[in-house]
Parts: structure tokens; C-alpha cells; sequence
């Protein structure tokens, strides 16, 4: 009995994600905002329906390639993390810090605004259609989004996990009405936005990789379970089957989505499209033309769920491996939430709703994201080479992270004929990252930065009643 109740007290990330809450986990950050934003930005890069199709399924295909890439990491290395854990352990340390000063200053809020502009958008259509709702509108309700999912992942990890697997049916209840008018419509006999689908005038090869940007974006979310991967029950065995199932789900339902738009909607009218999602409901289904946007939304909170669920973790990983503050290794000591770590973001994702674009911030953090996950796969290819001797559980065939990591590579090279000025920032953000690294991690502080540094620790770990979490052998 006193066993049990030390054990209940005691402060740890507890193992509450199981492979039904694993499977919404990435359902739910996937399917969010990019399936209803990104399908402009693949056709304006793809220059036409049947190669924008095209795209949509190779980036299908190569998130199925990642994901599985991914699911054998997560059962090589048994920490959470992902990304950063991953280059950590096999490519060492001074990769992983430049992906974590990416990731915090770069990737993960460019990200998060993205998401959280497009459930403000979504929000406020039905009250201003048939025109555009205010910028100012947007943002401010893209802000009350984030700050309301922000507030519930440090409130309870419990709790935030339920709501992501409800707001995963409704993600996919959205996306069912979209698919059936369309599909309905196509069966009758409306083809004529498919004639001469694959029109090679209008494709410009410089262009493919923004296309693929934006289609990857909308998959982004198949490595969100080995962010989480120490709270996950018989994570050997989950991950690889939340994994599988989620991307072939999505893959199926994004082809099917992009289908019924283009049935119902010409390439002129999703160019022309600030949320296609509603011009589709205008034209095809009128009835639901203030229902659809709401669900549209409320996919885009789970999106934004997801990730602060995850990137915390990345935090708290990160500086228990001493490469960030120990502040944000801390759990909360009545929540068991990684509090500090959740709040970290939120004055870089204010500045960027505040400031930003969607379609240029969407280009501005792909080019480090795409750079980072394809050195992690370069990473199981080298650990396999390292240790021949480590049984893992679960093993794809080697053509599948070597295909991976070359696409990766080069569509991060091709980038910079494609949207220099972006990649170029993006690339300026990474390479920033070097002095830090050597004058913050590499090198020792001097003593009186050190006591500074605890002292305001330790006032901090006070204010927010944070601990170090204590070691649980599970």
C-alpha cells in the first residue's frame, strides 16, 4: 500500500498513450490544416491537375517511407525526442543542437502560426462569407486557438490526449463530407475539370519542390508518436502499427479530398481560393456552408494539439540531455506536465501570427524540417552500420531510408533555385546555431554565469512549482 501511494506521488512523465491514442495522435496532426490550404499551393507549383495528383500521392508515398523509417528508430532508440533524439544518438551532438535551434526558433513556431492562421480563417468564414474576414479578426482569433490548446496541454496530459482523439473523428468526419459530394458528383459524369489533366506547358520543374512542400506539409504528423515515445504503453509494438495504419488512412483520404475538389472545382477557382475547403461547400454542398468551416477549424485545434503535445517533449528531452535550461526538464508537480517546456513557445508563435504569411512562412520552415528529418534517417542508416550486433523489433528494407533521405536532401538542395530569399533566411536561422553551440554548450560557463543562471532556475522552478522529474523504471 505504501508502495503504491509513493508511487502515485512520485513525479514522472506516466505511460498513458496507447495505440488507439497513438493512432489519433497522428491522425489528428496530420489531418489538419494542410489538406485544406496546400492543395493551392501544390497546383500553383505542380502547374496541373493530373501532376498536382501526382504530387499529393508521392508525398504520400514518401511519408510512408519516413514513417516507416521512423518506426524503426523508435524501436532502436528508446528515448523521446524524435527528431533531435534520433540525430543525437547517431550523428552526435552538434547536428542535434542545430536542429533544436532551428526547431524552437524557426520550425516549430512558423509551424504553429501556419496551422493557427488557418483555424482563425476558417472560424470566422461562415460570419463574413461570401466575403473575406478581417486580417486583424483572424489573428486575434488564431491567437485565442492557440492559447486555449496551449492552456489544456499544461493543464493535463490525460486530458489533452481525449481531446485529441475526439477532434481525430472530426477531422475525419470533415473530410468524409468533402470526399462524398465530390465522389458522388464524379460518378455522374463531371469530368470535364479533368480533361487534359496532365498539360506539361503549364509544369515548371523549378517549381516542383515548393509543390512537394506544400504536399509534405499537409502529411507533416507521421513522426509525431516518437516524440512521445517513453509515455507510450509497448511502444515496440504501437508505433510501427499506429504508424502503418495512420499514413495509409490518410493517404487514401487526402487523394480522395483532392479528387472531389478538382470534380467540383475548376484550377482557376483553387487558385483564387483563400480556404478551399469553402468555395468546395459553396458550390457543391450549400446546405452545410456554416458547418464544414467549423469542422475545418476544429481539425486545424487538433493540429495545434498535437504538436505543442509533442515539441514539449522534444524540449524536455533536449535539456535532460544538457543541450537546453534544465527549467524545462521539470514537471509540474500536480499536473505531471512538462509546464515550462509548453510555455516556451508562445511569444515566438504570437510574433509569427502577429507578423506572418501563411504561404511564406509555410516555405520559410520547410527548408529546415525537411533538411533535419532526412539527416535523421541518414542517422538509422549510419546506426545500422555502427550496430550490426542491435536486434530491433521492427527493420525495413535499407532502399526505403536511402530513398527517403535522398529525396529529402535534394528537394532541400532544389529549394534554393525555387524561393531563394525564404530558404535563404531559413538556411541563415540554422547556420546561426554554430557560435551557440560553442560558446553556450560546448564550453563551459564561467562560474559566475553559472550561479546567475541557477539562481534564476531556481526562482523560475519556484514561481511555476516545477521539479526535476524522478527516475521510473517501468
Amino acid at each position: 500500500m505504501g508502495k503504491d501511494k509513493k508511487e502515485e506521488e512520485a513525479v514522472f512523465l506516466r505511460k498513458k498513450i496507447t495505440l488507439l491514442r497513438a493512432f489519433s495522435l497522428l491522425i489528428g496532426s496530420m489531418v489538419g490544416s494542410g489538406i485544406f490550404i496546400s492543395p493551392k499551393g501544390v497546383l500553383k507549383n505542380s502547374g496541373s491537375v493530373g501532376f498536382s495528383l501526382t504530387v499529393w500521392f508521392a508525398c504520400g508515398l514518401l511519408s510512408m517511407f519516413g514513417a516507416l523509417s521512423y518506426a524503426e528508430l523508435g524501436t532502436r532508440i528508446t528515448k523521446s525526442g524524435g527528431h533531435y533524439i534520433y540525430i543525437l544518438e547517431t550523428l552526435g551532438p552538434l547536428p542535434s543542437f542545430l536542429f533544436l535551434w532551428a526547431e524552437f526558433f524557426a520550425i516549430r513556431p512558423a509551424n504553429s502560426a501556419v496551422v493557427s492562421l488557418a483555424f482563425g480563417r476558417y472560424m470566422l468564414e461562415p460570419f463574413f462569407a461570401p466575403c473575406a474576414a478581417p486580417l486583424p479578426a483572424v489573428k486575434l482569433v488564431s491567437l485565442l486557438g492557440y492559447y486555449t490548446v496551449l492552456s489544456l496541454n499544461s493543464w493535463s496530459v490525460t486530458w489533452s490526449a481525449r481531446v485529441q482523439t475526439a477532434l481525430s473523428i472530426i477531422k475525419l468526419l470533415a473530410l468524409a463530407l468533402i470526399i462524398v459530394p465530390g465522389i458522388m458528383l464524379l460518378a455522374q459524369g463531371h469530368t470535364e475539370n479533368f480533361q487534359d489533366a496532365f498539360d506539361r506547358q503549364s509544369l515548371v520543374l523549378d517549381k516542383l519542390p515548393l509543390a512537394f512542400y506544400a504536399g509534405m506539409f499537409a502529411y507533416s504528423g507521421w513522426f509525431q508518436a516518437s516524440f512521445v515515445r517513453e509515455e507510450l504503453i509497448r511502444p515496440e509494438r504501437n508505433i510501427p502499427r499506429a504508424v502503418i495504419v495512420s499514413v495509409i488512412t490518410v493517404i487514401v483520404g487526402y487523394m480522395l479530398t483532392n479528387i472531389s475538389y478538382y470534380t467540383v472545382l475548376g484550377t482557376q477557382d483553387v487558385l483564387a481560393s483563400p480556404a478551399v475547403a469553402v468555395s468546395f461547400v459553396q458550390r457543391a454542398f450549400k446546405s452545410l456552408i456554416s458547418v464544414v468551416p467549423v469542422l475545418v477549424a476544429l481539425s486545424c485545434l487538433g493540429t495545434m494539439n498535437g504538436g505543442i503535445f509533442t515539441f514539449s517533449r522534444t524540449l524536455f528531452v533536449a535539456s535532460r540531455e544538457g543541450q537546453w535550461p534544465p527549467l524545462f526538464s521539470m514537471i509540474h508537480i500536480r499536473r505531471h506536465t512538462p509546464l515550462p517546456a509548453v510555455m516556451l513557445m508562445f511569444p515566438l508563435v504570437t510574433a509569427m501570427v502577429c507578423i506572418g504569411d501563411i504561404y511564406h512562412l509555410m516555405n520559410f520552415f520547410s527548408f529546415s524540417r525537411w533538411l533535419f528529418i532526412g539527416l535523421a534517417t541518414l542517422g538509422l542508416i549510419v546506426h545500422r552500420y555502427r550496430h550490426p550486433e542491435l536486434h530491433s523489433p521492427f527493420k525495413v528494407p535499407l532502399f526505403i531510408p536511402v530513398s527517403f533521405t535522398i529525396i529529402c536532401l535534394f528537394t532541400v538542395g532544389m529549394s534554393f533555385y525555387s524561393d531563394p530569399i525564404n530558404i535563404s533566411i531559413g538556411c541563415t536561422m540554422v547556420l546561426s546555431g554554430f557560435p551557440v553551440y560553442y560558446l553556450v554548450v560546448h564550453r563551459q560557463m564561467s562560474d559566475r554565469c553559472c550561479s546567475l543562471f541557477y539562481y534564476l532556475t531556481h526562482k523560475l522552478q519556484v514561481l511555476l512549482e516545477v521539479v526535476q522529474q524522478e527516475i521510473k523504471t517501468y
